[in-house]
């Protein structure tokens, strides 16, 4: 892992940043003409989250982008994406010929039209152009993303997770000519966000975080971001959480989230994704509730290899370790619940331990893990851990 030792010679480092431009400030969704204006385009499509089609949202974009250029609007079903979603926005793409794409949403809706945008420009099913650091040819127009939630970091990402229609099979697309031009964080838009949401997608950002701030790949370049987005998380997401329309703390969560979205894309995870990807596809558990189940253990696991990072983290998350201060904050967020509320036999969680031994963030773990460690691992988020107990040894 990266340190922070400025006396010795610098590490050797591999960072990948992809956003072209990212656009932070209330009211930032107006920028969306200027954009527009700028790239002189003429024809738009508009990509967003189902629950905004016929509303106020819907209604903003179209007025912004009116005046310049033709709009489409095109919704994506309230569920987590798969290759029947992509195809469906894929042909209303084919058939719009946009020279802009704007996605409007969360990170399903995000990761929907990026997908969508990049096969354009790419011949192939949704299926066959799967893969992780493919080529893909870029298409001729400019994309931007506008995230109605403060957790996948999709408008920065390089990634892409699409489920296969009909199946709990996940796939995944990896590539820098994938990601958005733009991405405009208007933090007006995060106001109503309920209270489960913004515990749920903030706990995936806070995750994204601190496995990014520990990961194997983590360097010289990551470990600003991903300590930056801890911070800001540890200390608005609680305040977002309970009192939703203050913008400050929205504020400061979504830019907690892009900061760890900009991370990962160059450290990868750890085990607790690994680990939360099988509790979604096989138990449909929401992403960051996952999350929540296997951090507190997953720290636990990793304590001995953390050396200063775990003191670090231990003291911004307010806890005597890093999986006790996660603990904490899980249990702020009433996320604090155990395994055994969803997977209810053993051979279900043997299923969840195997599936995550095949995840590729598993060789980023700090602590090398093997399948015996993760059956521990999942073994110690049987139970709830509470705030004010400390978390089981693994």
């Amino acid at each position: 892992m990266a340190g922070d030792d400025l006396d010795g010679a610098p590490e050797p480092f591999f960072f990948r940043h992809s956003a072209q431009q990212i656009l932070f400030g209330p009211g930032r969704l107006s920028e969306l003409a200027a954009i527009a204006r700028a790239r002189r385009v003429e024809r738009a499509v508009a990509v967003m989250d189902g629950f905004f089609i016929g509303g106020e949202l819907e209604a903003r974009v179209r007025d912004v982008l009116g005046g310049l250029t033709d709009v489409e609007v095109h919704g994506v079903p309230i569920q987590e994406p798969d290759t029947g979603t992509v195809e469906a926005c894929r042909r209303v793409l084919e058939a719009a010929r946009p020279d802009m794409v704007v996605a409007v949403g969360g990170g399903s809706t995000m990761d929907t039209a990026k997908v969508a945008r990049i096969l354009l420009s790419n011949p192939g099913t949704v299926e066959e152009m799967a893969g992780f650091d493919r080529y893909y040819e870029p298409h001729r127009s400019v994309m931007a993303c506008v995230p109605t939630t403060a957790g996948t970091a999709s408008e920065v990402s390089e990634m892409a997770v699409i489920g296969l229609e009909g199946s709990d099979v996940k796939l995944r697309y990896r590539s820098q000519n994938m990601t958005a031009q733009f991405a405009v964080l208007d933090p007006e838009l995060l106001l109503t966000m309920p209270p489960a949401v913004t515990a749920n997608t903030g706990f995936d950002a806070l995750t994204h975080a601190i496995e990014s701030y520990v990961s194997r790949g983590a360097n010289i370049m990551s470990d600003p971001y991903a300590l930056d987005a801890v911070r800001r998380l540890v200390r608005w997401l609680p305040v977002a959480y309970r009192h939703g329309d203050d913008p400050v703390a929205r504020g400061h969560c979504h830019i907690g989230s892009m900061l760890a979205g900009v991370a990962f894309n160059s450290t990868q995870l750890g085990l607790a994704h690994a680990i939360a990807a099988p509790l979604g596809n096989i138990h449909h558990v929401v992403h960051g509730k996952a999350n929540a189940l296997a951090l507190p253990a997953v720290m636990a696991y990793n304590e001995p290899e953390l050396g200063d990072k775990g003191r670090v983290l231990a003291d911004v998350l307010g806890g005597a370790t890093a999986a006790e201060g996660v603990a904490r904050i899980r249990a702020e967020l009433d996320l604090d619940i155990g395994l055994d509320e969803i997977v209810a036999t053993e051979e279900e969680r043997e299923a969840i331990v195997e599936a995550a031994m095949k995840s590729g963030n598993v060789p980023y773990s700090p602590r090398e893990p093997s399948i015996e460690d993760v059956r521990a691992i999942v073994a110690a988020m049987r139970e709830p851990v509470g705030a004010a107990r400390p978390v089981p040894e693994v």
